[in-house]
């Protein structure tokens, strides 16, 4: 019986990855929707048996949505909100975007050079606080007054072109990001592509720590890239100003 499940997973993993479906609901995650789903269909069946036809096709509906979700790894809900829990025991939860900003590309990389600057757009940090030449202090708050430290360090430093950092240490939320700045078609400004990976550990700390990464997905980081841009495009900000070559207020 396990082998022949294992079979049916691996056909409609493969039917999903072949209509361009990638894999974004973790192992856990898609046990529990497995269990779920056959419970909704057991009481969808149970329902039509008892002539309960509209509630049971619901509750049938509903188990095979579930059933799927597990067999196959996809959720569109997830792939809409830019959420992939795929793996996350291992590789935890990875976000890209890019967007264009009317500024040249030194000027949004000084910008940013100054974490500081950071949670002036970001809304999932609370802080960030230069250490030294290379680190940095960092503070993320998540729901219910959940917050997290860790300390960071820039791994690459291209001036106008590329800054890519990592946590250390025993960090709450170990972590990764690079942003990279690069001239946009027609002397439109700069796209500035954003690439950032959260792996929290496991554990009761692992917990809280997931609760402030699960926050954090594409649709997160879209708003935040929109502020960056009305703030170095307009300078519509209420926090210290800018320290590059423009002042921002």
């Amino acid at each position: 019986m396990e082998a022949a499940t294992g079979a049916t997973q691996s056909g409609l993993e493969r039917e999903a990855k072949q209509r361009g479906k990638q894999i974004n609901v973790g192992r856990n995650e898609r046990t529990a929707s497995m269990i779920g789903g056959a419970a909704l269909a057991v009481t969808g069946l149970t329902k039509l048996a008892g002539k309960k036809i509209l509630p049971g096709m619901a509750l049938m509906a509903a188990g095979g949505m579930f059933l799927y979700r597990g067999k196959t790894g996809h959720c569109d809900v997830f792939e809409a909100m830019g959420v992939d829990t795929a793996g996350t025991e291992d590789k935890g939860l990875t976000v890209e975007k890019v967007l264009t900003i009317n500024r040249t590309p030194q000027e949004v990389y000084e910008f940013w050079h100054n974490f500081e600057n950071i949670p002036r757009f970001m809304r999932h940090l609370e802080a960030v606080r230069t250490t030294g030449g290379r680190t940095s202090h960092w503070k993320a708050r998540g729901p219910a007054g959940v917050s997290v430290e860790w300390d960071a360090e820039i791994l690459e430093d291209y001036p106008g072109q590329r800054i890519s950092w990592q946590s250390l240490g025993n960090a709450d939320i170990p972590n990764e990001g690079t942003v990279e700045f690069m001239e946009a078609p027609g002397g439109r400004g700069t796209e500035v592509k954003v690439h950032l990976t959260y792996r929290p550990p496991g554990g009761t700390a692992g917990k809280l720590a997931a609760k402030v990464a699960h926050g954090i997905n594409a649709q997160v980081i879209e708003e935040d890239m929109k502020r960056l841009k009305q703030i170095m495009e307009t300078g519509e900000t209420a926090t210290a100003a800018y320290t590059g070559s423009r002042t921002y207020h």
